[in-house]
C-alpha cells in the first residue's frame, strides 16, 4: 500500500508535505520520499536530514538508502555527526548499503578521524562503508585500525582486509587473532576466508576452532569450510562434538565442503543430534561426501520427525548409494 494512500501520491503533492510546519507531515513525507524516482527527491530528503526536527532527520536517513550516488552518500556521511544517536545509526545503516566509489576519499578521510564526541562511531561508520567497495585505497587506513582503542573500529576495519583479499594483510590478521576481544577474533577468523591452502593463515584459522569463545570457534569452521583446507579434516572433526551446537554445526557443513571421507563416522554421529539444525547438516554433508559407507546411518535416519531433515537424508542416500 503507498504511504500515501489517503491523498495524491505525485511527486509535487510529497514536496509540499516535505515543507509543511508540522513535523509529523514531513516525517512521513521524507519515509514516502524512498519509492520516488523523480530527480528531485534526493535533494528534498538532503534538505530532510538537516530538519530542526530528529525524527525528520532520521526518517530522510533511512529514505536514502534507497537512492544511489554520490550526492546521496555525501549527504549520510555528513548525518555521521548528527546530535541525536537514531540519525546517526540511520544514516551509517543507509550508508553501508550506498557502494559509491566515489565516496570512498571521503570515507577514507573520517576512517582516520580522531577528534570530536562521535569520532569512533564516524570510524566504525566508514569503515563499514567502505568494506563492499574493496577499495585498495582503504588497505592503509583499515590496517593502521587495527591498533584502535575501540573493538568496533578494529572490528569493521578486520571486515575491509577481509573483503580485500591481500595477502599483503595476512600479517596484521595473524597479529589480530591475539585480539583479547572476542569480537576481534572472530572478525579475524572471518577476514581470513581467502587464505589458501599451505599458507599461514592456515594454523590461524585451526586454532581458532579452539578458542574460548563459541562465536570465534563458530567462524573459524566457516572460513576453513569457505576455504577448502583439507589440513582442517582432523580438527574439523574434533569440533564437530564442541560444546556448542552453532559449532558442530558449522564444523560438519566445513566437513562436507571438503568431502571427508574420513569423517563420514564422525557426521553420521551427528544425524541422531537432538537438534534438527546440526541434523540438517549432518545429512547434507553426507550427501556431499558421498561415500557409500554412510548408507547405513542415512537409511536409519530415514523417517526424522523433521521433514527438511527427511529431505536431505533422501538426497543423500541417492548420492551415496550412486557412487556404491
Amino acid at each position: 500500500m503507498p504511504i500515501f494512500d489517503d491523498f495524491d501520491d505525485d511527486f509535487d503533492a510529497v514536496a509540499e508535505r516535505a515543507r509543511d510546519p508540522d513535523a509529523g507531515i514531513r516525517r512521513v513525507a521524507m519515509l514516502g520520499l524512498a519509492e520516488s524516482v523523480d530527480p528531485g527527491a534526493v535533494d528534498l530528503l538532503l534538505v530532510g536530514l538537516k530538519d530542526t526536527d530528529a525524527d525528520v532527520r532520521e526518517a530522510a536517513a533511512k529514505a536514502l538508502d534507497e537512492h544511489a550516488g554520490l550526492p546521496a552518500a555525501l549527504g549520510l556521511i555528513d548525518a555521521l555527526d548528527d546530535a541525536a544517536e537514531a540519525v546517526r545509526l540511520a544514516a551509517a545503516e543507509s550508508l553501508a548499503d550506498k557502494k559509491e566509489p566515489a565516496s570512498a576519499p571521503r570515507l577514507i578521510a573520517r576512517a582516520q578521524e580522531n577528534t570530536g564526541p562521535q569520532s569512533a562511531f564516524v570510524r566504525t561508520a566508514a569503515l563499514r562503508a567502505l568494506r563492499d567497495m574493496q577499495d585498495p585505497a582503504a588497505m592503509p587506513v583499515a590496517l593502521a585500525a587495527l591498533t584502535d582503542p575501540e573493538i568496533a573500529v578494529r572490528r569493521e576495519a578486520l571486515g575491509v582486509l577481509g573483503y580485500l583479499k591481500a595477502d599483503a594483510a595476512l600479517p596484521a590478521l595473524l597479529l589480530a587473532a591475539t585480539d583479547p576481544e572476542a569480537a576481534v577474533r572472530r572478525a579475524v577468523m572471518a577476514a581470513l576466508v581467502f587464505v589458501k591452502s599451505g599458507t599461514a593463515g592456515v594454523p590461524a584459522l585451526i586454532a581458532g576452532l579452539k578458542d574460548a569463545h563459541w562465536q570465534v570457534r563458530e567462524e573459524a569452521a566457516f572460513s576453513i569450510g569457505k576455504a577448502k583446507l583439507p589440513e582442517a579434516v582432523d580438527p574439523l572433526m574434533r569440533a564437530a562434538n564442541d560444546d556448542a551446537w552453532q559449532v558442530q554445526a558449522k564444523a560438519v557443513n566445513a566437513l562436507g565442503k571438503l568431502k571427508a571421507r574420513a569423517a563420514v563416522p564422525v557426521v553420521a554421529d551427528a544425524l541422531g543430534h537432538d537438534l534438527s539444525n546440526v541434523r540438517k547438516e549432518a545429512a547434507a554433508a553426507l550427501g556431499e561426501i558421498a561415500d557409500p559407507s554412510a548408507v547405513g546411518a542415512l537409511e536409519a535416519a530415514f523417517d526424522d520427525p523433521d521433514p527438511d531433515v527427511r529431505k536431505l537424508v533422501r538426497w543423500a542416500l541417492e548420492r551415496c548409494r550412486a557412487a556404491a
